[in-house]
């Protein structure tokens, strides 16, 4: 077996049936995502799988599912869309392929992922409806210089992908519910003047609260997805999250 895939139909990477039977297996969008790393990584003959999602904000990406990378990352390792090749896939909306990814200028290296075996980078946008969705990747150990067959499979199975990315987001069922619920409130203009929304936003960061001049979009893009479960778990606020959720979007 060479590093390229065999010659074969693009459809056979991933098909709209394998998508659906692998979200009948998983029933949550996060585990669908992870089926479907796994099942693409072993298609494409490569070391590593991963979705990163784009957040509320759309100015981060966040991983999502991994096959490869460690599994302790997932939805708390993220990136700017000016960071990273996956940034730079967000960034310019279209695929890029690099077969020694650390001489790129726009490589990262987060230590946190493990990443230091991968060698080469395969990403593709992941669009539905004409709306940037996330990154589609994979990576390889050996230096792998992807064909132009490659990256059309790829982007077809992004295009297979995109729709179940979108339907979760849609239905509130991101990686990160509580802060797309967040995210949403922060720009209803009604948090402004109910005391529950505020007070949510406040307790999040009291001291950030003051400094950003009581703005709640500036204090949750200064709010990692982590810090923000962290502290909401810390002061029980999921349920506040929910109430002022429904009254308010």
């Amino acid at each position: 077996m060479t590093q390229t895939l065999r010659d074969r139909d693009a459809t056979d990477v991933l098909t709209l049936e394998e998508i659906a039977h692998l979200a009948k297996d998983g029933g949550k969008p996060a585990e669908t995502l992870t089926n479907v790393a796994a099942l693409i990584a072993k298609r494409f003959k490569s070391d590593v799988c991963s979705v990163y999602l784009l957040e509320p904000d759309r100015t981060n990406i966040i991983l999502a599912a991994t096959l490869g990378l460690r599994a302790q990352c997932v939805g708390t390792l993220r990136m700017g869309l000016n960071e990273g090749l996956a940034g730079l896939v967000a960034e310019q909306l279209r695929p890029l392929a690099v077969e020694q990814a650390k001489k790129h200028p726009r490589f990262k290296y987060f230590k946190e992922a493990g990443e230091d075996d991968y060698q080469s980078f395969l990403g593709v946008p992941l669009i539905d409806r004409g709306v940037l969705q996330g990154v589609l990747i994979v990576q390889t150990r050996e230096a792998r210089a992807f064909r132009e067959e490659e990256i059309r499979m790829l982007s077809e199975a992004a295009a297979q992908v995109a729709p179940v990315v979108s339907e979760a987001r849609s239905l509130d069922r991101f990686i990160a519910p509580v802060q797309e619920r967040l995210w949403s409130l922060a720009r209803n203009t009604w948090w402004s003047w109910d005391q529950d929304s505020t007070g949510l936003f406040r307790d999040l960061d009291p001291d950030r609260w003051m400094k950003a001049n009581h703005n709640p979009i500036t204090v949750l893009a200064e709010i990692p997805l982590a810090g923000i479960e962290r502290r909401a778990a810390e002061l029980g606020l999921h349920s506040r999250f929910k109430y002022a959720f429904r009254r308010h979007c």
